[in-house]
């Protein structure tokens, strides 16, 4: 994983972990701030790209980040792109960010509590450089 030690690796494992347990997400990545992916997993009727989806997904952050600076504001923290059947949501996390997916829109508030925290706990520990 990227310039990681082994510990920090684990770590963030552990923290993937953490979420899928909590969560019925069908895709979730760890991504750094500049769209490489270093972490995917989903589940098998999921089709995606996971390099394509992780580099948009950074797109999408850096231009919630632009939008957020322009408008006096600092510290993005969740982005949640909904559609009629699914969504997508981004939270930053430090020098990374979550992306999660899922088809089951009820679950969405349930998701965006959980990446809260752990985005907030990834962040504590591997802060923007």
């Amino acid at each position: 994983m990227s310039d990681l030690t082994q510990e920090q690796a684990s770590g963030l494992s552990k923290f993937l972990g953490n979420i899928t347990e909590h969560t019925e997400l069908e895709a979730l990545a760890l991504v750094t701030n500049d769209g490489l992916r270093l972490a995917f997993s989903c589940i098998p009727d999921y089709e995606v790209d996971p390099d394509l989806f992780s580099s948009l997904s950074a797109v999408v952050m850096q231009s919630g980040h632009d939008a957020i600076e322009s408008l006096g504001f600092n510290n993005l923290l969740e982005i949640v792109l909904r559609g009629t059947s699914a969504f997508i949501i981004l939270s930053g996390a430090g020098r990374f960010f979550l992306m999660g997916a899922s088809r089951n829109i009820e679950d969405l508030g349930k998701i965006v509590t959980v990446f809260r925290y752990y985005a907030g706990e990834i962040g504590k520990r591997y802060p923007t450089q």
